[in-house]
């Protein structure tokens, strides 16, 4: 975006009409909005039957669940700097670890002028500090005694609602579970829960994406234990937000960032690794126990809570909005949402950088990788247990070695049918039968790249 335009955006926002009211029947509610920190699908309510998540798993049953919710991006940064700006890596600047371009407006930056109390508890997960302008900030990092302590996370929502002030309320809470370290010891939950018992590697459900190993299985134990301590996080907030706001005055939503932190997902544009839950509960708005299958990407909610406040997003460079509001599908009044969803993965600490786009439309996903020749690494194909057992296993696996080989040393092109082959084992890129499909939906994803001023559209 240029210069030019990033400033005519910055003065649509301070120029912007801030008494427009929402709709009589959308009153701008309180929304407080939880973010899981490489969670991936890994909850009771998405199917996994496993993990210790009651909590979440009711909050999903007095609320909507979005079957194909979406992150921008498979890595930290890039898909919480879409969620703070409603902006894709293109149009943000952040594509990798760089910080979000400057004059692009940030989150305090379009919901204070709509007239909400912005506020921001845990990991930040963006850069610079200095562009994050939010009315209460309550922030920790990693290494932190407070990073995981359920205790301090309620603390600070408590100090939060006790500031006095009449208007409408949006908070994010960024929580550090599950991101690895995984804990060795149950996940101790502090003075706000029972005793922990460690979950049992034996009963772990593991998902298609993994090879059920022993040290698979060993990992995803101690995954689902930091995973349980999310759910008491999240549970003892929201019995604290219950208790002193209406509920039906309180919009609560719940994500991730991107996939679970395991080979195959985090990092890598596959389901397992931008395939996130997306749950929202206001009573009397949103139906109980409803499901939408609408397309929606973490961009989206930023237009959102804008919409919810009679507010809209300004136009990007490319007069393109890139987050599109969901209000339509949370109240009922649209089953559809968007007719395909780009996502982008560009760099990592791990260098070579193996870019990569990806685009889904219907029950269709193609992968375009720009770097076969480079051989790709993550921080878990480092230190990792399953990633270990794995590779111990492939010796005597032909077809697991033939799949870490085709993830260390991407083809230029995947292609699967995610209807029939929801893990994407079986490249369809190179089949004959499937060259029209192939065609079809590589035109469509090098449009949306044009679209967005990608730097590699056209390679």
């Amino acid at each position: 975006m240029s210069a030019k335009n990033l400033l005519n955006l910055g003065l649509l926002l301070v120029c912007a009409a801030c008494n427009r009211k929402p709709p009589a029947d959308q009153a701008t509610p309180n929304i407080v909005l939880f973010v899981g920190d490489d969670q991936g699908l890994f909850l009771g309510a998405y199917g996994d039957k496993s993990v210790t998540t009651p909590r979440l798993d009711r909050l999903a049953s007095e609320g909507m669940r979005f079957e194909a919710a979406y992150a921008v991006s498979a890595i930290c940064t890039p898909s919480r700097a879409a969620l703070y700006t409603g902006l894709y890596p293109a149009h943000n600047g952040c594509n990798g670890f760089e910080p979000i371009g400057k004059g692009v407006p940030i989150w305090g930056d379009l919901l204070g002028p709509a007239g909400y109390r912005t506020g921001l508890i845990g990991k930040l997960g963006g850069k610079p500090l200095d562009r994050f302008h939010f009315d209460f900030f309550a922030r920790n990092l990693p290494r932190q005694a407070s990073a995981r302590s359920v205790d301090w996370y309620v603390e600070q929502l408590e100090a939060f609602l006790s500031v006095e002030d009449p208007r409408p309320f949006c908070l994010i809470v960024n929580l550090r579970d599950a991101h690895r370290n995984f804990p060795l010891n149950g996940a101790p939950t502090g003075k706000f829960d029972g005793p922990e018992e460690p979950h049992d590697p034996a009963q772990a459900q593991v998902p298609g994406f993994l090879p059920d190993l022993p040290g698979v299985r060993q990992e995803l134990a101690r995954f689902h234990d930091a995973l349980r301590r999310l759910d008491v996080t999240v549970g003892l907030m929201l019995d604290v937000l219950d208790s002193r706001v209406p509920t039906e005055e309180l919009l609560v939503m719940h994500t991730t960032d991107h996939g679970a932190d395991f080979p195959f997902a985090k990092t890598t544009l596959y389901e397992a690794g931008i395939r996130v839950p997306l749950i929202a509960r206001w009573p009397g708005k949103i139906p109980a126990g409803s499901t939408t299958p609408a397309l929606t990407s973490l961009a989206d909610l930023l237009p959102t809570f804008l919409e919810l406040a009679g507010e809209t997003m300004p136009p990007t460079g490319s007069d393109q909005v890139d987050g599109l509001s969901l209000v339509g599908v949370l109240l009922g009044r649209s089953a559809e949402h968007r007719r395909e969803m780009f996502a982008t993965q560009t760099s990592h600490r791990h260098k070579p950088d193996v870019p990569c786009r990806s685009l889904r439309v219907g029950d269709w996903k193609y992968i375009r990788n720009y770097r076969p020749d480079a051989v790709f690494q993550n921080t878990v194909m480092l230190d990792s247990i399953s990633w270990d057992a794995i590779k111990v296993h492939a010796q005597t696996d032909e077809a697991l070695a033939q799949r870490i080989h085709d993830l260390q040393h991407r083809p230029p092109e995947e292609l699967f049918n995610l209807a029939q082959d929801p893990w994407e084992q079986t490249n369809l890129a190179e089949e004959p039968a499937f060259a029209g499909n192939l065609t079809k939906i590589r035109e469509q994803l090098q449009r949306v790249m044009e679209s967005h001023g990608d730097p590699f559209a056209g390679q």
